[in-house]
C-alpha cells in the first residue's frame, strides 16, 4: 500500500469522526453540554479546512467535497440565528437621546489581579458595570464606588456573585435567586440617563454541561423579562455563544436585538478567535452600536466587554 493511499485511509476516518462531530453540534437539545459544541460551532468547522487539503493532496477529491458540504451546512445553521437577530436590529429606529457606556466583565472569583481588573473598570468610567464573579474585586468596591457610587450585588460576600454598578441611582433594585442551584445571579435595576428610563438584567449563567440547569435560568430571565417595559439592556456571562440554540431561542423568545458583532471573551489565550459566551442584547428603543473587547483580560479567565450604546425615542 503506498503512502498516499494510507494517509489518504486515515484521513477518511477523520472525516467520519469529524463528520460525527458536527452532527453532535447540529442536533438540538437533549445532550448535556451540546449548547458547548454549539458555541464552537465556527471553530470546528473551521478543522475541516486541512482535512480538505490532506484529502485533495492524497486524491480523496470526492470525500474532500463531503466535507466541503459538511462544512457549510454547519456554518449555514449557525449564521441562521445570527441574521435573525441583525433583521431585528434594523427595526429599531428613532433619534439618539442619549449614549452610554457599558461594561460587563466576569472578572473571575479569586483573581489574583484583583487590582488590575478593578482599576479597569474604574479607568473605563462606564455608564454601566455589569460584574460576575464579584468577589474576584470586593477588596476595591469602595473605590470603584468613586466612580460607580450605586450597584446592586455584592451586599454579603458569602453569597455574592453578580452585581451592577451604576454611575446615576438605581431605582427599584431587585436581586433575585435564580433555580435550580438559588444563586444571587439574576439583578435587575431601574435607571435613568438624560430623563431617559433605561432597566438594565444581569445574568450569570450555569455552564452548559450541567443537564437543564442553564435552561432553568434562561426560563428565570424570560420570566423577568416579560414583567419590564419599554428599554431593556440585557448583559452577562451566558457561557454559550449567541448562536447556540439556547441562547437563540431565548433572544429570539423575548425579542432582543444583538449587538453589531460578538466579539470572543473565552478563551483569553485565543484573543479575538475565542468563543463570545459574555453576551450582550437590547430591547425596545436601545441599540447596541459599537461592542469590542480588550486583548487584556486583566487577570479574570475572560475577556470584557465594553459597549457604547443609545437610548432612542419610542416606547
Amino acid at each position: 500500500m503506498s503512502l498516499k493511499a494510507e494517509v489518504r485511509g486515515m484521513a477518511t476516518a477523520g472525516m467520519l469522526a469529524f463528520a460525527m462531530v458536527l452532527l453532535l453540534v447540529s442536533v438540538p437539545r437533549g445532550i448535556p453540554g451540546v449548547d458547548l459544541l454549539q458555541s464552537l460551532r465556527f471553530h470546528i468547522a473551521a478543522l475541516g479546512v486541512p482535512l480538505v487539503a490532506v484529502l485533495l493532496v492524497t486524491g480523496g477529491r470526492w470525500r474532500a467535497l463531503v466535507v466541503v458540504v459538511l462544512m457549510l451546512a454547519s456554518v449555514g445553521q449557525g449564521l441562521v440565528p445570527i441574521l435573525d437577530g441583525y433583521q431585528r436590529r434594523d427595526a429599531v429606529t428613532g433619534d439618539v437621546l442619549a449614549r452610554l457606556k457599558v461594561i460587563s466583565f466576569n472578572v473571575l472569583t479569586g483573581n489574583l489581579k484583583g487590582r488590575a481588573a478593578a482599576d479597569y473598570i474604574i479607568g473605563q468610567a462606564p455608564d454601566i458595570a455589569v460584574v460576575m464573579e464579584t468577589p474576584g474585586i470586593e477588596a476595591y468596591l469602595d473605590d470603584i464606588a468613586k466612580v460607580l457610587p450605586y450597584r446592586v450585588g455584592c451586599e454579603r460576600r458569602r453569597t455574592c456573585d453578580l452585581t451592577i454598578f451604576s454611575r446615576v441611582p438605581i431605582e427599584e433594585p431587585q436581586m433575585l435567586l435564580m433555580p435550580p442551584f438559588q444563586r444571587e445571579r439574576l439583578a435587575v435595576a431601574h435607571v435613568s440617563f438624560e430623563g431617559v428610563p433605561l432597566t438594565v438584567v444581569g445574568a450569570h449563567l450555569s455552564k452548559p454541561y450541567f443537564d437543564e440547569a442553564a435552561w432553568m435560568e434562561l426560563q428565570s430571565v424570560h420570566a423577568v423579562l416579560n414583567g419590564i417595559e419599554g428599554r431593556v439592556l440585557v448583559s452577562g456571562d451566558f457561557n454559550a455563544a449567541a448562536w447556540s440554540d439556547e441562547i437563540a431561542q431565548f433572544s429570539q423568545g423575548a425579542d432582543l436585538v444583538p449587538p453589531p458583532w460578538h466579539p470572543g471573551t473565552w478563551p483569553v489565550r485565543l484573543g479575538a478567535l475565542g468563543v463570545p459566551i459574555d453576551n450582550m442584547f437590547t430591547r425596545g428603543s436601545i441599540l447596541i452600536d459599537a461592542i469590542d473587547s480588550p486583548a487584556d483580560s486583566f487577570g479574570s479567565n475572560h475577556r470584557a466587554l465594553r459597549a457604547e450604546v443609545s437610548l432612542r425615542a419610542g416606547s
